[in-house]
């Protein structure tokens, strides 16, 4: 096999999480490519845990959809991730043999040709003395039975438990080694074994999207960071408390979200280039200082990693549900720009555009990650740097000094900014409207010409079409929309579709606000039916696109909320199907 999926279940303190990144460090080593997403219920302590790992010999784009291997510790709380973990005809089946089961009898609505009931709990009291082995034991189980490195993984037990003692490091290796000789002696068949990997590993490194954000906004010049922790947020925080200190930089963990973006805005105002992160409902504290970023125009990076919703929802579950308050939670005009990773690795450089974005347009950006990439860890080849340009705040020169004039109205609406220390650089930055020199006015007339200003700065985003990815036949009559961590499965889905020798194409704006409407037009130019496929139960893309452009009539939207995940396969069938219909009626044209 060249694509594997294995999904894991049990109870918290089973060591299912565990396991997992146990396999995927294995493999990176091995010089496979992984994704390991992790799921957990909402409780703070206990509940169902669970992790699916899709490995393969080629770069995969998303977690997959039917599992090819499903290990289940016990039922009840497999059962607890539905459609996050489904099961098909062709699926093997591995399960604790002490939930009392017959093969024949196992709770699920399709019956897999492959069912094996292993006494795991039984093998890892007699290798190691403690249940707590019984992950090790699943990871021998998996390397015996589908050929994973059985020296990587060893390797991977001694670092982990070889300072724990010689017992400890003994028993998690027994207990590996009585899983991987029971796999051995009870063959499932060979052509359930991965193929070996086409290079070997080394230099790829294992990563999620949160560290991937921290380092990047530490690349980008990040020298302040106000937050609260909150689910799935908190490792940005986290990552960086261990590394700004060596760049120059500091962080505030704040009493509360709206303590931490204003840490943050008063650190932009003394010219430090400035983060905060947070998820929804933390994001919704956030937005009257959002405001007052965006009035005093100040540059601010603010990651909001989305989660279910609304108010504390599904923390610990994935959605694409806050854009809608990411673009539109301000009184007043105001556009705000909001960027979207479609990966781990892509999360490097929207951190660093969003730095750039925000230094150049002096205005607060808003990153819309999600907790799939937030929390999820892909192997990735290590980031080229190199490629990046890092963009720096306009500073006024000695002659704009005399006398300085902080939002003097310019060709571009971008005005030169000071910092406190600067000589001549004093001004007042406030909530309330002002004029040029920063001085507050209730004149309507200067109103509508700040607006302007603030509004008009943001045009130049336009031009930027390097912020889309459009993949597939330029004149194809079917295209397809994504964002964000479901970008990668419509790619997977088109790619699929075009080597069937159907004509699709799609776009995947990582620019998700404000709208670029040529860029949308240009796309729409030759399709005539479509998909916005997005994670929320509105299609929020969906409806924000149709505000500003206009779509094809048959131009509809694939939307499900968070926790019911869309795959490959449900994006798959519904080109077919779109296909279908295109080939019946070949008279349609786009209409508007």
């Amino acid at each position: 096999m060249n694509d594997l999926i294995i999904g894991m279940a049990g109870s918290g303190g089973d060591g299912i999480v565990s396991a997992g990144e146990s396999l995927i460090s294995a493999l990176a080593r091995e010089g496979y490519y992984a994704i390991l997403t992790k799921s957990f219920g909402s409780q703070i302590r206990g509940g169902e845990s669970s992790c699916r790992l899709r490995v393969a010999t080629a770069p995969v784009l998303n977690p997959g959809g039917t599992l090819s291997v499903a290990v289940v510790l016990n039922w009840e709380d497999f059962l607890k991730f539905g459609g996050e973990l489904p099961v098909g005809p062709d699926t093997v089946v591995i399960y604790e043999k002490k939930t009392g089961v017959a093969p024949a009898d196992i709770p699920l609505k399709i019956k897999p040709s492959v069912v094996m009931a292993v006494p795991m709990s039984e093998m890892a009291m007699k290798a190691a003395k403690t249940l707590q082995a019984k992950n090790n034991v699943v990871i021998g189980l998996l390397a015996g039975w589908f050929g994973f490195g059985r020296q990587a993984i060893l390797e991977g037990i001694r670092r982990k438990f070889g300072k724990k003692g010689e017992d400890v490091l003994a028993g998690n290796e027994q207990a590996f080694a009585a899983g991987f000789e029971y796999a051995e002696q009870n063959p499932i068949g060979t052509d359930k074994r991965m193929s070996p990997p086409a290079g070997s590993g080394g230099k790829r490194i294992v990563t999620d999207g949160n560290e991937v954000c921290a380092q990047a906004a530490l690349f980008a010049g990040c020298k302040f960071f106000g937050g609260y922790p909150i689910t799935p947020a908190t490792e940005i925080m986290q990552h960086l408390q261990k590394d700004i200190w060596k760049h120059g930089g500091s962080l505030l963990q704040a009493e509360d979200e709206i303590a931490g973006i204003a840490a943050a805005v008063g650190a932009t105002y003394a010219g430090k280039k400035s983060m905060t992160a947070t998820s929804g409902p933390g994001f919704s504290l956030k937005a009257e200082v959002l405001g007052l970023a965006s009035v005093s125009e100040l540059p601010l990076v603010v990651v909001n990693v989305q989660r279910g919703g609304p108010s504390t929802g599904i923390p610990t579950k994935p959605e694409q549900a806050d854009l809608f308050a990411a673009a539109f939670s301000a009184h007043g005009d105001t556009v705000r720009p909001i960027l979207a990773p479609i990966s781990v690795e892509d999360m490097y450089g929207v951190t660093v555009e969003a730095f750039n974005i925000s230094e150049e347009f002096q205005t607060p950006v808003v990153v819309l990650s999600d907790q799939e990439i937030a929390q999820r860890k892909d192997i990735i080849d290590p980031v080229d740097t190199s490629k990046f340009k890092l963009v720096d705040r306009l500073a006024p020169t000695a002659q704009e000094l005399e006398p300085y004039v902080r939002f003097r109205f310019t060709e571009s609406g971008i005005s030169p900014i000071s910092h406190p220390g600067m000589k001549g650089g004093s001004y007042l930055a406030a909530g309330i409207e002002h004029n040029e020199s920063g001085a507050p006015t209730s004149s309507g007339e200067m109103h509508a010409r700040m607006n302007e200003k603030r509004l008009h700065k943001m045009d130049a985003l336009k031009n930027r079409r390097d912020l889309f990815v459009i993949e597939g036949d330029a004149d194809a009559p079917l295209g397809l929309i994504a964002w964000g961590s479901i970008a990668g499965v419509a790619l997977e889905a088109v790619r699929a579709a075009r080597a069937q020798g159907l004509k699709v194409k799609v776009l995947i704006p990582k620019l998700v606000y404000p709208v670029v409407e040529e860029v949308y037009q240009d796309f729409f130019a030759s399709v005539q039916h479509g998909l916005v496929v997005e994670q929320s139960h509105q299609g929020q893309l969906h409806r924000i696109i149709r505000m500003w452009t206009n779509v094809p009539r048959k131009f509809t939207a694939l939307a499900r909320s968070g926790a019911n995940p869309i795959t490959p396969a449900d994006v798959l069938a519904q080109i077919t199907q779109i296909s279908q219909t295109l080939a019946a009626s070949p008279a349609l044209v786009p209409t508007a």
